[in-house]
C-alpha cells in the first residue's frame, strides 16, 4: 500500500517537475541568446555596424554572401563573431570543402565537424545533439539588405518588432533564416530551418530581436520580424 502511494505522489509530481525543467531549460536558451546578442553588438562596434559576419558580394546581384555550410566551419559565422579557443589547423583539409548533394550533408558534417568551432552558449538545453553542433540561425534576410546597427526603419516594423536570430530544427544544417519558398516551391526556407515549439506549444521558441531583447513567440508572430521588407529573391547560403 505504501508504495501504492509513493506511485500515485510521484505520477502527481513528475508534470509539475517537467514543466520546472522546461521553464528552466527556456531560460537558460533565452541567456544564450542575450549572450548572442551582447557578442553581436561588440562585433558591431569593430566591423563598421554590421549586425553580423557576411562574405564577399555576389556578383551581378551584389547581395553579401553567406558565412554557413558554404564554408568550412572555421570561416562560419560562430567563429567571426565569438572569441573563444579552437584546434588549429584544422583536423580537415579546407580544400576538399564543397557543396555536396542533400543526402550527402550528413557525410559531410561528419568528415567536417563543426564543434571545435563553436562556442556551447549557441546550443539550446533542450536541443539534443543538434547538426553542426548550433541551435540558433541568423535572419539572412538582415544580411541581404546590408542592415547596419544604425538602421531604425525596417519596413513597417520597428527595432523591437524585428528578428535577428531564432532557434534551428535539430536535423537542419543551416546557419541562417529565411521566408523564401524552398526549390520545391511547397514550404518556405522558415519551415525547413526554423523550430516553431522548441519551448511548447502554446509558447513557441526563442527569438532575439534587433534591440537585443529576446522573447518566446509563436511562429506567426516571428515570421513577422523575419522579413518586413516581403523580399522575394533567390536563396543563396546555407
Amino acid at each position: 500500500m505504501v508504495f501504492g502511494i509513493i506511485g500515485i505522489l510521484v505520477g502527481m509530481l513528475l508534470p509539475a517537475i517537467n514543466k520546472a525543467r522546461a521553464a528552466s531549460q527556456s531560460v537558460r536558451c533565452k541567456a544564450n541568446l542575450r549572450t548572442l546578442g551582447q557578442m553581436i553588438i561588440i562585433y558591431e562596434c569593430n566591423n563598421r555596424g554590421w549586425v553580423f559576419p557576411v562574405g564577399a558580394p555576389l556578383v551581378p546581384a551584389g547581395r553579401p554572401t553567406t558565412l554557413g555550410t558554404n564554408v568550412p566551419p572555421h570561416e562560419r559565422w560562430p567563429m567571426k563573431i565569438f572569441k573563444f579557443s579552437y584546434p588549429w589547423p584544422p583536423a580537415y583539409d579546407p580544400a576538399t570543402y564543397g557543396p555536396v548533394s542533400r543526402d550527402m550533408l550528413y557525410q559531410r558534417m561528419l568528415d567536417f565537424p563543426a564543434e571545435p568551432y563553436t562556442p556551447p552558449v549557441l546550443l539550446c538545453p533542450r536541443d539534443e545533439e543538434p547538426y553542426e553542433a548550433h541551435s540558433y540561425v541568423l535572419n539572412q534576410h538582415l544580411s541581404d539588405n546590408s542592415i547596419k546597427a544604425s538602421r531604425h526603419e525596417f519596413g513597417r516594423l520597428t527595432a523591437t518588432e524585428v528578428v535577428v536570430a531564432g532557434e534551428k530544427v535539430t536535423t537542419e544544417h543551416d546557419y541562417y533564416m529565411e521566408m523564401r519558398a524552398n526549390s520545391n516551391d511547397t514550404e518556405s526556407e522558415f519551415d525547413r530551418v526554423v523550430e516553431k515549439y522548441r519551448h511548447g506549444i502554446r509558447l513557441g521558441s526563442n527569438y532575439l530581436y534587433f534591440d537585443s531583447h529576446v522573447d518566446t513567440i509563436l511562429p506567426n508572430r516571428a515570421k513577422t520580424g523575419i522579413d518586413p521588407w516581403d523580399l522575394r529573391l533567390t536563396s543563396h547560403g546555407g
